[in-house]
């Protein structure tokens, strides 16, 4: 069974904005595709931050690192940041590392 880690990311805290939907849609399209989702990690920042500013970011790519995760599920490429180059060091971190990634919002898996 592949296991799998969620990122989920809002910029803001308070009643305007949380990762609940984030979650319960990525939970939803793991028990579908047969993943195990080992842990969920929530973060409240602003994508704009740099990715070594994002301290729950760097823990959940650890994590992957560690415990070989199979895939990382985020709900659209702008969860991982704004900054291309910030996405696309994250994108090619996580394939160097052998771990998949999933954009639900393009329906893709990289």
């Amino acid at each position: 069974m592949t296991t799998g880690v969620i990122y989920a990311r809002v910029s803001s805290i308070g009643d305007r904005q949380n990762t609940e939907r984030q979650v319960k849609d990525l939970s939803e399209y793991a028990k579908y595709k047969g993943f195990e989702v080992c842990k969920v990690f929530e973060e409240h920042i602003s994508g704009a931050k740099k990715n070594d500013e994002r301290p729950v970011l760097c823990e959940a790519m650890e994590y992957c690192k560690a415990n070989r995760i199979g895939i990382l599920l985020v709900s659209e490429l702008s969860r991982l940041g704004r900054n291309a180059f910030e996405v696309l060091a994250s994108v090619k971190e996580l394939i160097d590392c052998g771990i998949n990634l999933y954009i639900q919002k393009e329906q893709l898996t990289l």
